[in-house]
């Protein structure tokens, strides 16, 4: 694993790690990374990647992780930025640096949302989503559902003009945010399919994505309901989506959720199946 810097296309410094791939390279992958989740907690998985021949990238969207530089709240962030400045500035230099080998992305939560929204997203071989569904308080859990008002129309708005960012991480809620980011997510929460309806021209760029697509969700998340995921994942229509609900108990497993596919539990019988997936395409 080698730690390294890039340069976002407006020229921010971003940090990212490669993990070198063991024996002949197969393909590229890029993990995104969930809301507000430090791209550290993707290592073990991105290791195991490299291992199965895939030359690998982890990175922290900015003001998230290794890539906060300086004071949160002088950060002038939204979510356009982490995806249109930073998470595609990072696909196009992969794509630069070895044009022939296969490029893929493994998204999860937020990082396989807005993946069709990626203007260098022709450059894909394919897509996987981990744990990827609607935010949106009808898709939501019940727990989450009862508390999301408190979070839209108490928390975020009292917070954020207080801290100069949202401390979720104070609170134990999702975790520490910009405030632009925050409010775009928010104004997708607060409509009834998502980004799909909370964002201009997202239903149509899921309409005209073209590159396969592998879909895990978890019958157990505790964050979103399955027919939040089957709406975003229906929203494809160039491609058949490949979509399994995975059981915990038909892997041996007590617990999966909303994160656990990245933990070291998953990998003996979780992480082959996306490995499996990408060697299929990468041939």
């Amino acid at each position: 694993m080698t730690p390294i810097s890039f340069s976002a296309s407006d020229g921010h410094r971003l940090a990212a790690c490669r993990f070198d791939p063991h024996g002949p390279l197969r393909g590229k992958v890029v993990i995104a990374a969930a809301m507000a989740v430090p791209q550290a907690f993707y290592a073990n998985f991105a290791r195991f990647l490299a291992r199965r021949g895939y030359a690998t990238w982890t990175f922290d969207y900015r003001g998230i992780g290794d890539s906060l530089n300086g004071p949160r709240r002088k950060l002038k962030a939204d979510l356009d930025d982490w995806l249109h400045k930073d998470y595609d500035a990072l696909l196009r230099m992969i794509a630069a640096a070895s044009p022939s080998a296969p490029l893929f992305v493994v998204g999860h939560s937020f990082g396989g949302q807005v993946a069709p929204l990626l203007p260098s997203r022709e450059r894909l071989a394919g897509l996987v989503n981990i744990a990827v569904g609607s935010g949106a308080t009808r898709h939501l859990t019940p727990r989450l559902k009862r508390s999301a008002p408190l979070l839209w129309h108490v928390l975020a708005p009292a917070l954020c003009p207080l801290f100069g960012y949202f401390p979720g991480a104070r609170i134990g809620v999702v975790g520490d945010l910009p405030t632009g980011a925050l409010y775009q997510w928010r104004r997708w929460c607060l409509t009834p399919d998502y980004l799909l309806s909370g964002e201009p021209g997202a239903r149509e760029a899921y309409a005209t994505a073209d590159y396969p697509v592998l879909a895990l969700t978890f019958a157990d998340d505790e964050l979103l309901l399955e027919e939040g995921s089957r709406l975003l994942h229906g929203a494809y229509r160039r491609r058949a989506v490949d979509y399994r609900l995975i059981e915990p108990k038909q892997h041996g497993l007590a617990r999966i959720g909303h994160f656990g596919f990245f933990k070291p539990q998953s990998e003996a019988t979780l992480w082959p199946l996306v490995a499996e997936w990408l060697d299929h395409r990468a041939r």
